[in-house]
């Protein structure tokens, strides 16, 4: 731990440090329950150089929120605009989503944090990151036209799907406890398997036969 004020051009992965030290602590703690004196322990710098680079707690955690969405929500926008197919979107949708969340299991509890606080800046952030959906959705209905899909709304399936996946990661500790004993190996081998079992499931459940 650095005990006076450092140069932070001397120390180029500073703010790498602090990132991750942040990610970690309001993971634990939560946006509320986490202080910027944690913060900047688990980085192992001074508040000085901490405030140097992030003034507030809320600038610092909008940081890292956003760097949690630009993890994948910017592939997302690319395939949902792209030319597959709604099954296709559907798989690749959940393959991405699960495939995030393992790697990033502090996403849930940052998106269900600014919900909770500051949920227009989550929906000006995705905007931001180019989500427009009108492209892909017009895509899918006109998919569905003289099928007996027709007069089906895309976005009600699309709600379902990232609500079965995400929840089970925004409730791991207590899904690991109460169905894998505590073993958290085998929850993620669960979720690896969901890949495979949410679309078939998703599309089974419309009748989606293309």
């Amino acid at each position: 731990m650095y005990n006076t004020y450092v140069n932070p051009d001397s120390h180029p992965d500073t703010e790498k440090r602090i990132r991750e030290a942040a990610s970690k602590v309001f993971q634990l703690k939560g946006k509320a329950g986490a202080s910027m004196q944690e913060i900047a322990d688990e980085a192992g710098i001074n508040r000085t150089l901490l405030n140097y680079y992030y003034r507030t707690k809320d600038k610092l955690f909008e940081a890292i929120f956003r760097d949690a969405m630009e993890t994948f929500v910017p592939y997302l926008v690319s395939v949902l605009n792209s030319d597959r197919s709604f099954s296709e979107y559907i798989h690749e949708m959940v393959d991405t989503l699960i495939n995030t969340l393992l790697e990033n299991p502090q996403i849930p509890v940052f998106v269900l944090q600014e919900l909770s606080t500051n949920p227009m800046r989550m929906a000006n952030l995705i905007r931001e990151l180019g989500v427009d959906t009108d492209q892909g959705l017009a895509k899918f209905y006109k998919e569905f036209t003289n099928t007996d899909l027709a007069g089906t709304d895309p976005r009600q399936i699309i709600i379902n799907l990232l609500g079965l996946c995400i929840f089970p990661f925004a409730a791991r500790s207590i899904i690991t406890v109460i169905l894998y004993n505590g073993d958290n190996q085998a929850f993620d081998k669960a979720m690896i398997e969901r890949k495979e079992y949410l679309p078939a499931m998703i599309l089974r459940s419309i009748n989606y036969e293309k």
